[in-house]
């Protein structure tokens, strides 16, 4: 969640009326009908996702925004006046003015697009001390990203050669840490590059759903009251509680197409309990053998055994400070509520009653490393120049169906 003043968010629950502005090149220009996605949910899971934010958006036809780079930020009136929430810098991958030429209907990704260029490494692996920290710091540095996060399960992992081939993609690299480490990577609003782990710290369900009704209101109170981020009944006009996931209690590591040699590490105590629920990670570049798997297995069975939440859908006030991985707590009309997270946040401005937010369930228990074929004529293609020494990007986008889809008219993608 993005540290904002309390009158941010005491506004926020009382006015639906947002304000857009960009700053492109120190001058700061108004936009409007605005649709912004912050997503980590692909192909039924979270784990090894590397997403990136689309911001779509009008603007009057006075401004050049060909393949420039801008901040967005969104605004609420206040007590103290208008207060800003910066969302991060974002690129603009098409400028399409409108029939008449008097408005221009913006597409723009943040830095995530910066990882669309082959990963080409000159770390010297015959020193045996090259680490998928160090692998990952690389190609953060060769697509010009800050990393911010340095700590996470099998960081320290001794990596031997260079298992991306020719073509591979830096994203490519971003989703294989990310698999192997149970997280899922995403640029954040200060524009650099984390690996979230979504991490309960609320009520647990089950606690919720045995409370007798009398309990309820008491049990909310005492709970609630430090919690950040609620969805209360006034910030939505339709909310769906689908389902309580079942935990994940087994991890498998293994190949694709090779049958018996995967590794697996169990939770039998959940299973007994829970039922068998699984986390399959196949032909991951860092675990490419039976003997690294096996020492892989461990720390990434050890961060998503356990993970669990309540799948939701809600139609209602946005709160843009709020991202994905964040876990929330979702209250019902009747006063009860369940502990999930957010994975997916689609919102509009100005009339943020409009927006949508979601933690779909997680469908598709097996999560496989994809070689994109064509990747190194996809990256030339997209013909990214990364100035790495001032950190900006100019590009010529073309050919974008093979990366990215439209949904509705929200710019959602599948490889970025």
């Amino acid at each position: 969640m993005i540290n904002v003043t309390d009158t941010i968010k005491k506004a926020y629950e009382e006015s639906t009326t947002q304000y857009d502005k960009i700053i492109l090149e120190g001058k700061e220009y108004y936009i409007d009908n605005v649709q912004y996605c912050d997503d980590c949910y692909l192909d039924g899971n979270i784990f090894g996702t590397a997403i990136a934010r689309t911001l779509d958006f009008e603007i009057e036809n006075n401004v050049d925004l060909e393949k420039k780079e801008f901040e967005y930020l969104t605004g609420i009136k206040t007590e103290n006046g208008i207060e800003w929430i910066s969302l991060g810098n974002f690129i603009t991958q098409e400028a399409e003015p409108d029939e008449i030429g008097k408005t221009i209907t913006v597409s723009a990704m943040d830095y995530m697009l910066k990882s669309n260029v082959e990963y080409k490494t000159e770390l010297d692996y015959s020193r045996g001390t090259v680490t998928i920290l160090q692998v990952l710091q690389e190609a953060c540095t060769l697509a010009g990203l800050v990393l911010a996060t340095t700590d996470f399960a099998n960081a320290g992992f001794i990596v031997d050669s260079n298992q991306f081939s020719e073509g591979s993609l830096i994203r490519q690299v971003f989703q294989a840490v990310a698999q192997i480490s149970g997280t899922f990577a995403k640029i954040r609003y200060d524009n650099k590059l984390y690996f979230i782990t979504p991490k309960r710290t609320g009520l647990t369900v089950r606690e919720v759903h045995t409370m007798k009704v009398k309990d309820l209101n008491k049990l909310k109170v005492a709970k609630l009251t430090g919690c950040k981020n609620k969805i209360r009944a006034s910030d939505y006009s339709e909310l769906t509680l689908k389902r309580n996931t079942h935990p994940i209690n087994l991890v498998s590591l293994g190949m694709s197409d090779i049958e018996g040699e995967n590794v697996v590490l169990k939770d039998e105590e959940s299973i007994e309990e829970d039922g068998e629920n699984s986390l399959v990670i196949n032909d991951n570049p860092f675990a490419y053998t039976q003997a690294k798997r096996e020492q892989l297995i461990t720390a990434l069975f050890n961060v998503v055994k356990g993970f669990k939440y309540t799948s939701f859908e809600i139609v209602g006030q946005s709160k843009p400070y709020m991202e994905t991985g964040d876990e929330v707590v979702v209250i019902d009309t009747d006063g009860t509520y369940c502990n999930s997270f957010l994975f997916r946040f689609n919102y509009k401005s100005r009339n943020g009653l409009e927006s949508e937010m979601s933690a779909p369930s997680i469908i598709k228990a097996t999560v496989a490393y994809q070689n994109v074929l064509q990747a190194i004529d996809i990256a030339k293609r997209t013909e990214i120049i990364v100035d790495k020494q001032e950190q900006t990007i100019t590009g010529i986008i073309d050919n974008q169906s093979k990366l990215f889809t439209k949904e509705k008219s929200l710019v959602l993608q599948k490889y970025i």
